[in-house]
């Protein structure tokens, strides 16, 4: 059935937006947000800088449309590279390799959302979908009892992202690689490892949940361990 004029008219709405946001991640990720123009970004998109404004209202709200753009794809992404019939053990896996190798890939977009801080509430609602995809394994291994039901989820999912981004980081600073061995070793640690309390998973199906202080010990156990094995 052809499309109809309507149909077509957002299809180009959409179109035009979506270069005004590609022409915008690669002038911020060249020229960082601020020595970017508004006026680069839109040659770069070939339109004209008055059309940028009836998109986005200004610079900020520009590089908030970039990252909201990026969190919701790298969801959908995480999404297909689970395979949710697997233990949770492969899940989290599964999800640490696609999320390392997505931040050294795209280093410098992950870069920028520190610098777009959110206007409003709903500016967090595409990073809060991202890390509910954790949350969902978690979930799914205490619904098929892999795992208990008071297993601290938030912290382990602090603990796991922001191991990743750390290592992300140092990966990138040595110019390094994507390298497996940092989810096999987080993996490795979160569930058995001695310097964490009782490994942090074995310890919640024990019935032992961390304190605070553990879990920060816990985290800082990690980044020793990888840092020590990337040497």
């Amino acid at each position: 059935m052809p499309a109809t004029p309507r149909h077509t008219s957002r299809a180009r709405v959409e179109a035009k937006e979506s270069s005004i946001l590609d022409a915008a991640e690669k002038i911020f990720a060249e020229a960082g947000f601020d020595g970017a123009k508004v006026s680069d970004i839109a040659r770069a998109a070939s339109v004209a800088e008055g059309t940028v404004y009836l998109y986005y209202k200004n610079k900020q709200d520009l590089l908030a449309g970039v990252v909201g753009r990026f969190w919701t794809q790298l969801t959908l992404g995480a999404e297909e590279a689970i395979a949710p019939d697997t233990t949770t053990a492969m899940q989290l896996e599964q999800l640490g390799r696609y999320h390392l190798q997505s931040l050294l890939n795209q280093f410098e977009v992950v870069s920028l959302t520190y610098r777009a801080r959110p206007q409003q509430e709903q500016d967090l609602d595409q990073v809060r979908e991202y890390v509910r995809v954790f949350d969902r394994i978690m979930q799914r291994g205490v619904d098929r009892g892999e795992l208990p039901e008071h297993i601290p989820i938030v912290q382990l999912r602090d603990v796991f992202f922001g191991t990743l981004e750390f290592s992300a980081r140092t990966l990138k600073l040595r110019e390094r690689p994507y390298d497996h061995s940092v989810v096999t070793n987080l993996l490795s640690i979160m569930v058995t490892s001695p310097d964490t309390p009782s490994g942090m998973i074995q310890g919640a199906i024990q019935g032992k949940e961390p304190s605070n202080r553990e879990l920060m010990n816990a985290l800082k156990a990690i980044q020793k361990q990888l840092k020590t094995s990337g040497n």
